[in-house]
Order: structure tokens, then C-alpha cells, then sequence
């Protein structure tokens, strides 16, 4: 009797199919302790290889892209009752209705099909409600990796378009002079979304994103696909900043690994951003970066984390309290989440 064959290990069978994800692994032995992937990582990290083996790169938004900050939850949830508050019975009801009668998307339950469709129509209502600025004129979510299918209007969109475009407006407060900010970094961007829209917006500022593979590789191939015109340093290996340094200072769109991150100049970063991940590590690789924030970033901060939460496989509780703010930073505001109400957002002038 023929026995049944292995299934293929999915690291195995993501490094075959996109070797630069596997060239951006090679530099893990260089992370020194506090910057290796928390073990909820390690396990996201294969959840995604597999999603990127299975469906591909070409379908990101609509797997691993999920694992990030796109929400499917039911209509109890206080996200969504929130958003129907603020855009009234009538319109909640339309939307709710047009949900419910909407094609399944490919890769998602009809139920979840139903969440997802609600939770980012009512999102978009409330961004619209309170775009005043018209920014919304100006972003468009990319067909780069296959989006899931909701219109309003007969324009495609999304729920991270929507978010980051209230995280954008909470980051440039008034109180912050955008004239100071032409240097930003953000550390965990996942697939790119708030740069993208940062990027739009703001043409004339350069974004390093610093993050893990396979998402580095993600945002990399992605930004570079919807940003054809913008010069980029992609990711490579190299021990010293020297060596890159014309190059690097040359370029709109950066891509680092964490430890590469440790070779930039002190104070090269006027802005640094982190969205949902500091709250995934342990305090240690906390404080960490913290050290990296306050050497590297020479005039705002901000960052957006659950107020509490436990780190999934450390059995480490991280509060808002618990965030080491130097006692020099200025705080600018600190704030309940516009939206996600069990999350903080806060930004600091070094």
C-alpha cells in the first residue's frame, strides 16, 4: 500500500516560491535577544508563510492581511455599535440589508463575508462624516493584492484605508508642525497600509518601514508595485551604515529589518510610528525599542495599543501604564481610540 505523502512544510514552500523572503530570514542570527520574534510571532509568522504558500502573494489582503488590523466581528460588538451610532438607524439599515444580500467573497465565510462588508461600510461612513479635509479624494485602496470587494459608490473600499486614514489625522495634530516631519519610521507596518497612506498624502516625505519577514517582503513588493515612480531601498544585508549610505539617504522608500535598524544615525527620524504590535512583545523587547525610539527619533512619536492585553504564549500582561515613556518626552495628547475604543493612542514630542 502506497503511504501518504508528507504535506510540504510551509517555511519550506514560501522560501521556494519568493527567495527573498528567505534572504530577509538569513538575517535572523545577527537580532540580538530582545528583538528575536516573541513566540506569538514565531507561531503568526508560520501562519502566514502558509497563507502566502497557499494562496500566494498575489491574494495578501485577503489572507495574511487579515491577521493585521482588519476586523470581521459580529453586530454586538461595541466597534460596530459605536459606528452605528454615528451613522443613524436609516443609514445603518441600508447598510446592514446590503450586507446581508451581498455576494460571498472567495476565501471567506458567508457569515464573515456579512461582518466584514458591514463593520467597513459603517467604518467608511464615519471617515467621510469627519473628512474634512477631502482626503478622501485622494486615496484610492490599490487592487495590489486582490482586496476584498466592497464599493460605496461605485469606489472600491477598505477597512484599512479607513483606519489609516484616522490614524493619519491623529498622528499630524494640529499641535504637530508637518513642516518638521520629512523623515518617518514605523516599526511593525505590516503590509504597508499607513504608509501608503502617509505616501499619498504627504509626497514629499520618505518612509522607512521596519518590520519582520514575510512582511517586510509583503510591504516591499506591494509599496513598490503602487509607488512605481518613488525611489526605494529595498531590502539587503550590510554590516555598517557607511556602506549604504548614499543610497539610503538617496531613497523615498526604505525597507529594514529590525537589526539593520540599530546602524541608523541618532536623531535621523523626525517621526516614529508604531500601530498594534508593541502591545505583542514582551516587556523586554519593549524596552528595547523604547532605547531605539528615543535615540533614533529627533521630534514626535506616536503610537496606538490595546489599553491591556496578554501576550498569546508569555503569559505577559502589558498595560498602558506599562509603556517606559521617558520622563523628558512631551506629551502632546493621550487618548482613547476614535474607533477602537479598547485601544489608546498617544503622541510625544522629544
Amino acid at each position: 500500500m502506497d503511504t501518504p505523502s508528507e504535506k510540504p512544510d510551509p517555511t519550506q514552500a514560501a522560501f521556494d516560491l519568493y527567495p527573498e523572503i528567505k534572504a530577509m530570514f538569513d538575517e535572523f542570527p545577527k537580532y540580538r535577544q530582545e528583538i528575536l520574534p516573541s513566540k506569538y510571532w514565531e507561531e503568526l509568522n508560520r501562519k502566514n508563510l502558509q497563507q502566502l504558500a497557499d494562496s500566494k502573494y498575489e491574494n495578501f489582503k485577503r489572507t495574511l492581511a487579515r491577521n493585521y488590523f482588519t476586523w470581521i466581528v459580529n453586530p454586538l460588538n461595541k466597534q460596530i455599535r459605536f459606528l452605528m451610532r454615528e451613522a443613524g438607524t436609516w443609514q445603518s439599515i441600508k447598510i446592514f440589508f446590503a450586507a446581508l444580500t451581498a455576494p460571498r467573497h472567495d476565501l471567506l465565510k458567508r457569515k464573515h463575508t456579512i461582518f466584514y462588508n458591514m463593520l467597513t461600510n459603517l467604518l467608511w461612513s464615519y471617515v467621510e462624516k469627519n473628512d474634512t479635509e477631502d482626503h478622501l479624494s485622494r486615496l484610492h485602496e490599490p487592487l495590489e493584492g486582490n482586496p476584498l470587494e466592497v464599493k460605496r459608490d461605485g469606489k472600491l473600499i477598505s477597512q484599512d484605508l479607513a483606519n489609516s486614514l484616522i490614524e493619519y489625522e491623529a498622528i499630524l495634530h494640529p499641535d504637530l508642525d508637518r513642516r518638521e516631519v520629512r523623515t518617518i519610521l514605523e516599526l511593525g507596518p505590516g503590509y504597508g497600509r499607513t504608509a501608503h497612506v502617509f505616501l499619498t498624502l504627504q509626497p514629499g516625505c520618505r518612509y522607512i518601514l521596519v518590520d519582520i519577514p514575510p512582511a517586510l517582503y509583503v510591504a516591499q513588493r506591494y509599496l513598490t508595485a503602487i509607488f512605481p515612480e518613488r525611489k526605494v531601498f529595498g531590502f539587503r544585508p550590510f554590516e555598517q551604515y557607511a556602506d549604504i549610505q548614499e543610497d539610503f539617504e538617496a531613497a523615498e522608500i526604505l525597507f529594514l529589518t529590525p537589526n539593520q535598524m540599530e546602524l541608523l544615525p541618532d536623531k535621523s527620524v523626525d517621526l516614529f510610528i508604531n500601530i498594534s504590535s508593541l502591545h505583542e512583545m514582551r516587556m523586554d523587547q519593549i524596552r528595547y525599542y523604547f532605547g531605539e525610539i528615543e535615540r533614533l527619533t529627533s521630534k514626535y512619536f506616536y503610537f496606538k495599543q490595546w489599553k491591556e492585553t496578554t501576550v498569546p504564549f508569555e503569559n505577559e500582561t502589558i498595560r498602558e501604564a506599562d509603556y517606559p515613556i521617558p520622563a523628558d518626552w512631551d506629551l502632546v495628547y493621550r487618548q482613547q481610540c476614535a474607533v477602537q475604543h479598547k485601544f489608546f493612542e498617544a503622541l510625544y514630542a522629544l
